[in-house]
């Protein structure tokens, strides 16, 4: 389980998290939405130990964050961070000699069923194309919790699809992903968990089936309310 419990963080006089408290366990989506600006990539890159906190705690499997956490988590972020001249044969090579929980026979997988081609430079893949490249990098690691930042921004439907259904497939079950993204109508089906957050604050955390079987609300009726009054 990944838990934060009363997460402050401030850049200046700007309160970009306030007492930030909620859980994400493993085996299950768990979903930050709001708005822009409200904390949601400043929560995973503070959960990775990117961003230093103020205030409050962050426990992965009930330890603090550390160095120890990198051999039991992922961060997929909103940008690749390989080179744009290194080929994906060579970006999934680096990550193999990097990390030393790099599933290969998954990475193959993920290569055959996204139709990537290990020659073809990064700099010169589609904005989808990159988006699952990416997304290969973070789940091809044998880990615990895999985090996603907008995996779907900016990418055409085709891909989105074929990106969201890794999410139903063996790729992450049993493992805990925290996902941020616009695109909920995408992946409303495949949530289990949503934490929404407003002006750096959690407002709710609920479960989405139940949100659907007890009250009849789908996940963009509750931000409605939430917003919108």
């Amino acid at each position: 389980m990944i838990e934060l419990k009363s997460v402050r963080k401030k850049y200046g006089r700007r309160k970009v998290l306030q007492d930030v408290t909620f859980t994400a366990d493993k085996g299950k989506i768990t979903c930050l939405i709001g708005i822009n600006g409200v904390g949601k990539s400043t929560v995973l890159k503070a959960i990775m130990g990117l961003t230093p906190i103020d205030s409050g705690s962050i426990l992965i499997d009930g330890k603090p964050v550390g160095k120890h956490i990198y051999e039991h988590i992922a961060y997929v972020p909103d940008n690749i961070t390989m080179p744009p001249n290194m080929s994906v044969g060579d970006s999934i090579q680096f990550m193999k000699d990097f990390y030393a929980s790099w599933n290969d026979e998954r990475a193959e997988e993920m290569l055959e069923f996204f139709k990537l081609k290990r020659v073809d430079r990064i700099a010169e893949l589609s904005k989808g194309n990159t988006a699952k490249l990416n997304l290969l990098h973070g789940v091809s690691l044998d880990v615990d919790y895999v985090l996603m930042d907008e995996p779907f921004s900016g990418i055409d439907i085709f891909s989105r699809e074929q990106i969201a259904s890794v999410f139903t497939s063996k790729l992450v079950e049993d493992r805990g992903v925290i996902i941020t993204t616009h695109e909920i109508n995408d992946i409303e089906h495949l949530i289990d968990e949503v934490v929404l957050l407003d002006n750096g604050a959690v407002k709710l955390q609920f479960n989405c089936e139940d949100m659907r079987m007890e009250e009849g609300k789908s996940v963009m009726d509750v931000m409605r309310e939430v917003y919108h009054g």
